[in-house]
């Protein structure tokens, strides 16, 4: 038994702390621990909710309880501090992290962006694999992003590109345009789809827009034909434990999909998605799924495997 398996049996937090993970699904200014922020800026914030009332109640809390001690570039650049912070805390070897076009344009533009996360990257996990990532929200302009993505992406900066912040709000074809120019790079193609969407909006969403990973994607699991489609086209899923279940598109832990997706043979990693909203950084996530029962520690071992594999 390894270290890792040893940790999650033994229930050593300082063992499994230690041993090396990825996070995978990580969004960048959400992405650092609440307890290291509320000692940077000598604030205590509201405990978590056990639940939200879907991504608008997570919002609406983020934006009342945290938001207001953290706004504007000056807030940004804090979060992405701690964001790099937690990946040495918790020896974090393959990170990817994604960001906005607005949050780029609110630090100054692309050559101050770069500066700045490169900066708190060699401070902080110089020996991680960091693989930034942009990053689009559904209800964006898509004309006017495919204009200027270009001047994002061709430094080779951004390793992969992503479409998050709620699902069918547009058809997938609309964001071809951002996805072909993202494929004149090399950039990896993935997109947020599954979580409150279909099984069959999964492997549309591969089919139309070529994407090679899927961020969530759980209810894949409710379509023993869609996963066989995931298994055979290699397709991964970034799964989010708590994101899941407090956003309720999980009952439980023990309940949770990731169970029936592995079963079936689909690739997973396991990540944080929001950590400063879920307050559950990536070793509570195996903790979380080894405690409820829902996965062998062997079988959390085999899905950490897969993200640092890359």
């Amino acid at each position: 038994m390894n270290d890792f398996c040893q940790a999650l049996t033994e229930k050593n937090t300082t063992k499994l702390l230690n041993a090396p993970k990825s996070d995978i699904h990580n969004h960048s200014v959400k992405g650092c621990n609440k307890a290291w922020l509320e000692e940077r800026l000598n604030h205590k914030f509201p405990d978590t909710p056990d639940r939200f009332d879907g991504l608008d109640g997570m919002q609406k809390w983020f934006t009342g309880s945290i938001k207001p001690y953290c706004t504007g570039a000056e807030g940004i650049i804090l979060r992405w501090e701690g964001a790099f912070a937690e990946a040495k805390r918790n020896n974090i070897v393959r990170l990817v992290m994604n960001f906005g076009p607005d949050e780029i344009e609110l630090v100054g533009g692309m050559k101050s962006f770069e500066r700045i996360i490169t900066d708190f990257y060699y401070k902080n996990c110089p020996d991680t694999r960091f693989e930034p990532e942009i990053s689009y929200i559904s209800s964006c302009d898509v004309d006017r992003e495919k204009g200027r993505i270009e001047e994002y992406i061709s430094s080779g900066f951004f390793k992969s590109i992503d479409v998050c912040g709620g699902e069918n709000i547009r058809p997938f074809e609309d964001f071809i345009p951002l996805y072909k120019k993202a494929e004149k790079y090399h950039l990896v193609k993935k997109m947020h789809v599954g979580e409150s969407g279909s099984a069959e909006d999964v492997r549309r969403a591969v089919e139309v827009l070529g994407l090679s990973e899927i961020h969530h994607g759980i209810n894949a699991a409710n379509s023993k034909e869609v996963m066989r489609f995931l298994v055979e086209n290699g397709i991964q899923l970034n799964v989010c434990p708590s994101s899941n279940v407090m956003l309720g598109y999980a009952d439980s832990y023990k309940e949770h999909p990731i169970k029936i997706l592995y079963e079936n043979g689909v690739k997973l990693t396991i990540n944080t998605d929001d950590l400063l909203i879920f307050d559950s950084s990536i070793e509570n996530e195996y903790f979380l799924l080894y405690e409820a029962g829902t996965l062998s520690a062997k079988q959390l071992d085999e899905i950490r495997m897969n993200g640092l594999k890359g």
